[in-house]
């Protein structure tokens, strides 16, 4: 019995995991913190599922949170290309990560 509710709270830990993911951004071509954020921001806001985002100037890059059922990292980066002039691209985790190893695990 115990061992039955355990294997349903490991199955309902997974799918809440599922269905949001973090992902990091390389965003190339950005000249300013100021208007180059503001475009970006704007066609972050135009996409669906996304919860939260931060967009670095000084790294180059962008980290956002998202509901996996709604869009994906393709998603994403194709908006991105498409509606700025910036050049984005997933960035590669460290093989050593801890949420990598989360990831992969699931």
């Amino acid at each position: 019995m115990i061992l039955k509710i355990y294997i349903l709270l490991l199955l309902s830990f997974n799918l809440i995991l599922c269905a949001t993911q973090t992902s990091e951004f390389n965003v190339k071509g950005m000249m300013c913190g100021v208007g180059c954020v503001n475009k970006i921001e704007k066609e972050i806001n135009n996409i669906e599922g996304i919860k939260k985002y931060d967009i670095s100037f000084e790294k180059n890059n962008m980290i956002i949170t998202y509901d996996t059922e709604l869009v994906n990292d393709n998603t994403i980066i194709k908006t991105l290309n498409a509606n700025t002039t910036y050049s984005c691209t997933l960035k590669t985790e460290e093989s050593n990560s801890f949420i990598s190893f989360f990831k992969n695990f699931f």
